[in-house]
């Protein structure tokens, strides 16, 4: 059984716990996905350019890559299982909800949390609904604990 787990920023934990208890105790690969979000990255490199002008240097990527690499060391620190980390980055106008329905053509399941308001009908936020109505795997949702 191969288990995705999409690791969000405010939700990761609930989602890496879930799939521990899935996975534990039977013969499953686990698989941390992290999707960097676009909306950041641009904003990240904009922010040179609103200060110092068009002409300002780039923003340099190690920050971005620097937290996305500690949420991923803390993720499988949490898992206490092996697992096998999956960066990934969307390309040109490629959002992230469609990067994790790719990434999960390989799952039998995908692991994520809810992340909107709780409780209620907006309790996913509009990425996490697309994921959940379009992914081609089984999916565990779970409440993120706060």
């Amino acid at each position: 059984m191969r288990v995705l787990v999409w690791l969000t920023e405010g939700t990761w934990e609930s989602a890496v716990d879930a799939a521990r208890e899935l996975a534990e105790g039977r013969d499953a690969e686990v698989v941390l996905l992290h999707v960097d979000d676009a909306a950041t990255a641009d904003a990240w490199h904009a922010g040179p350019a609103g200060l110092l002008g068009r002409g300002g240097p780039p923003a340099p990527e190690a920050p971005l890559h620097d937290a996305a690499t500690r949420l991923m060391d803390a993720a499988q620190a949490r898992l206490g299982l092996p697992s096998t980390p999956d960066e990934r980055t969307p390309h040109d106008r490629e959002r992230v909800e469609t990067v994790v329905v790719d990434a999960c053509r390989d799952a039998d399941v995908l692991v994520c949390a809810r992340d909107g308001d709780r409780p209620g009908p907006h309790s996913l936020a509009p990425p996490t609904r697309f994921v959940v109505d379009h992914a081609p795997c089984d999916v565990v949702l779970v409440w993120a604990r706060g």
